[in-house]
């Protein structure tokens, strides 16, 4: 779900001076009549306050293209903001507009923080605070956010406003979920919903529905993050708010993608994608081929997935938006580690650093320093995968990112084992096992488990090594990650085959490969079809054993 700002405020309060703009523009003329030579001061005077119209009326168009949607939000406190603001202050609130729908973060924050001062009124305080919060959570700044919001629910604690305190909690919600704090995040969300259910604000209740289906679908818990983004759907339909409703979809989309059920995530991205089309709003319909390129990349249809992602970077750089333009780069980057093509990988994820460093996106960057890290990885440049870990590392570390912080280190000790490092290795993934087991993200702590698993496995402890596998594969059952099971079961196939036990071994890995077929994964059923011939012609030019005979009875006493 996107943020929840005040900006309809503004636009509201904007719309509200127009109108009244050319009515004090006449009031002023009559009032200069009665002085000397009125007209040369009487048309500058108009003049300018023609700018300002147009200054509010660019406003609100720039707020119409950054956020598309407005999440029903009409706050008075955030219409005295523009509504009382003088020439100085709305100069500065137009210019940050400008700079945010250029995405020149940095300056956006700047200029907001700029309009902040304690003696204003804490509506408009709780406005500032929350549109100052939500570019820092653009540029993936979640700590710099944080302090803004809590001054946000401290003044609308001040006010006694409802709305104000659950936009605040909703906000904070965010934060926490960004950083990986679930329990956290799960309970400012939940606080939130309450408060738009006692003052009967559908919209919101929606919204943090959606906001605690994104908590248990980072949880694993994916039953319970369907639940909620299906009532946060109907809600929509009813409303009616088509623009949500397709988010929720996409969203759906995601459970079922994560669960491996790739053609229900195809059927709902689809019918997203068709109401963008309708809107039309153009930066969600890119979002929707983003997914579609995850699910075709996911099946390993890698022609079809790299269409879609440069679909996708092509309406994002007519918007612009550089931050999705990053995200599709980084998509694209995968498809070609996938397919090998190590140099034109590279060069994407650069592209991306190179896009998120210029707009202060620190997510975005250790998102594309840990996928440098990964092509390094695969080339056998083990000391530069380390550094480029390490630097994603430090920037989670940063932001607060614990989801983050657990991947790096799931990365780095894969670097270790490859070196033969394995008890770094193992150190590595049981720190990164730890976060996942604290911040309660299941999918985390399988993927650290089968790590873990490999690593007792390169040692030579094979019943370590199983007893791991089979506890990822528990939780891999568990919250319906069907592509994560074929790649355990894969796993334990070839830990039975090490033992010798080619029958076992075969049936591991024909289960697998049912799996994956069931999922569509093309790519995974050519890897275990690659190891079950390999197995079924090892069967058939082995020797047959020799049978025992079989032992005589005892006589009988």
């Amino acid at each position: 779900m996107e943020l929840v700002a005040l900006w309809i405020g503004i636009v509201t309060g904007a719309l509200a001076l127009a109108g009244t703009g050319w009515a004090v523009g006449r009031r002023v003329c009559r009032r200069l009549r009665r002085q000397p030579d009125p007209k040369p001061a009487t048309e500058e005077r108009l003049a300018r306050l023609d700018d300002r119209v147009q200054h509010l009326q660019d406003t609100l168009e720039g707020l119409k293209e950054v956020f598309n949607h407005h999440f029903g939000i009409a706050d008075k406190a955030a219409e005295q903001l523009v509504a009382t603001s003088d020439e100085e202050r709305l100069a500065l609130l137009v210019e940050a507009t400008k700079a945010q729908r250029e995405h020149r973060y940095p300056d956006a924050v700047r200029l907001l923080e700029s309009c902040l001062r304690p003696d204003l009124p804490p509506g408009e305080r709780a406005a500032l605070h929350n549109l100052t919060g939500n570019v820092y959570m653009y540029m993936g700044q979640q700590a710099e956010a944080e302090p803004h919001y809590r001054q946000a629910l401290t003044a609308a604690e001040e006010m006694d406003d409802d709305q104000a305190r659950a936009i605040a909690l909703g906000n904070l919600g965010m934060v926490y979920g960004h950083r990986g704090e679930l329990d956290k995040a799960e309970d400012h969300h939940k606080r939130a919903f309450a408060i738009h259910q006692k003052i009967g604000n559908r919209l919101g209740q929606a919204n943090q529905l959606g906001n605690l289906g994104n908590v248990y679908a980072q949880r694993g818990e994916l039953g319970r993050a369907e639940e909620h983004y299906k009532k946060a759907i109907e809600i929509h339909k009813n409303i009616p708010d088509p623009l949500s409703q397709a988010k929720g979809l996409d969203n759906l989309g995601n459970v079922y993608a994560q669960r491996g059920e790739l053609g229900r995530a195809e059927e709902h991205y689809k019918k997203a994608i068709e109401i963008h089309k309708n809107i039309p709003d153009p930066l969600s319909q890119a979002k929707g081929l983003d997914n579609l390129g995850n699910v075709y990349a996911q099946r390993g249809e890698l022609g079809r997935a790299e269409e879609h992602y440069k679909k996708a970077i092509e309406i994002h750089k007519n918007i612009p938006d550089p931050l999705s333009q990053a995200k599709g780069l980084d998509n694209l980057g995968i498809v070609y580690v996938k397919r090998g093509e190590m140099g034109k990988a590279e060069e994407h994820f650069k592209e991306a650093l190179a896009i998120d460093q210029q707009i202060g996106n620190r997510l975005g960057q250790a998102n594309a320093l840990g996928n440098l890290g990964i092509v390094y990885f695969q080339r056998g440049d083990l000391d530069k995968a380390e550094d480029y870990y390490k630097k994603a590392l430090a920037i989670d570390e940063e932001i607060g990112k614990r989801v983050g912080q657990a991947e790096d280190l799931g990365n780095l000790g894969n670097v270790y084992a490859e070196r033969g490092e394995l008890a770094k290795a193992e150190e590595h993934h049981k720190k990164a096992l730890a976060i996942d087991e604290e911040i309660g993200n299941r999918l985390g702590q399988a993927n650290q488990l089968g790590n873990l698993g490999s690593v007792y496995a390169e040692r030579g402890e094979l019943d370590k090594a199983e007893e791991h596998y089979k506890k990822a594969l528990a939780i891999q059952e568990e919250i319906g990650d069907r592509i994560g099971q074929g790649r355990q079961l894969g796993n334990l196939g070839v830990l039975q085959a090490r033992r010798g036990n080619a029958p076992g071994a075969l049936g591991y890995l024909r289960e697998a490969r049912r799996v994956f077929a069931e999922v569509g994964a093309s790519g995974e059923i050519e890897k275990a079809d690659e190891v079950i011939n390999a197995l079924e012609q090892i069967e058939a030019t082995s020797p047959p054993k020799a049978k025992r005979a079989p032992k005589k009875a005892p006589p009988k006493s």
